[in-house]
């Protein structure tokens, strides 16, 4: 078991980032202050990470230092880090984190870089070992085009996905909107055009009948409210605000409705 030469903890937008560096320059980040950090389940990510032919090459045990005393933790090589944040979508998790991640995915790599960059390591043989190569720096390079990369995509998601949402608030306003315009204009006919109303015996049959649909619905599904809908359905398909306003002609009609959704329900 491989023990961290240097532990560092790196403050990240309100967050600590625990960072370790083995003897050779390797520098890893703690695998579950992240997952902790970000609401994440540490198990299954970690079984996607053993999973994957890449990150697992890079996911290792070490022996760290905690306020408990030392314990072995599992760590992410922090060049691996933008490839394992990649496949965190952000529209998948909780909305009140998704921003968070976008930050990690642009920014986690390079703060965890710099905060390491400055020091130079001693081997056990007292020679100095400094681990900022024109490679490792290209590297670098490259994990931060990643990272700008990831956020540019995860932004773009999350633009599409507020877009999305507030037409279908939109939508769903206007249908309303629709539905409240149908009843005054019918409200408004009656005014203009006086028609006959149903009588108080028809209007008892139609109370009678959405009674008797009503309850077949209930014994089908207890939890809604079964009467306000049929009621709420029969004032938008035919235009009235009460069912004692339904009007003659519109009678038959009304009984044919009620009894054609109470069969279909039989027939389910």
């Amino acid at each position: 078991m491989t023990t961290a030469l240097h532990q560092h903890i790196v403050p990240f937008y309100g967050d600590d980032l625990v960072a370790v560096q083995q003897p050779d320059g390797t520098i890893l980040v703690l695998f579950s202050r992240l997952c902790d950090n970000l609401g994440l389940r540490r198990y299954s990510q970690a079984r996607r990470v053993q999973s994957h032919t890449i990150l697992r090459e890079g996911f290792v045990e070490l022996m760290i230092q905690t306020e408990g005393g030392p314990q072995v933790a599992q760590c992410l090589r922090i060049d691996l880090l933008p490839l394992w944040l990649s496949g965190i979508q952000a529209s998948k998790v909780k909305q009140g984190i998704q921003e968070k991640l976008v930050r990690y995915q642009r920014d986690a790599a390079q703060v965890l870089w710099q905060a390491f960059k400055p020091r130079i390591l001693v081997d056990e043989q007292g020679d100095e070992l400094t681990v900022s190569t024109d490679a490792e720096l290209a590297q670098l390079v490259q994990i931060a085009e990643m990272g700008r990369a990831i956020t540019r995509m995860a932004e773009e998601q999350l633009e599409l996905r507020r877009r999305v949402d507030a037409a279908a608030r939109a939508f769903k306003t206007m249908r309303a909107d629709i539905a409240n315009v149908q009843v005054r204009l019918g409200v408004l006919e009656d005014k203009l055009h006086p028609a006959a109303y149903i009588t108080d015996v028809q209007a008892a049959e139609v109370s009678s009948q959405v009674k008797a649909l009503a309850e077949l619905l209930t014994g089908k599904d207890a939890s809604k409210n079964h009467y306000q809908g049929i009621f709420g359905e029969l004032y938008r398909r035919y235009g009235v605000a009460s069912y004692k306003t339904i009007r003659i002609e519109q009678y038959p009609a009304v009984l044919a409705f009620l009894a054609d959704w109470r069969a279909s329900i039989g027939a389910s």
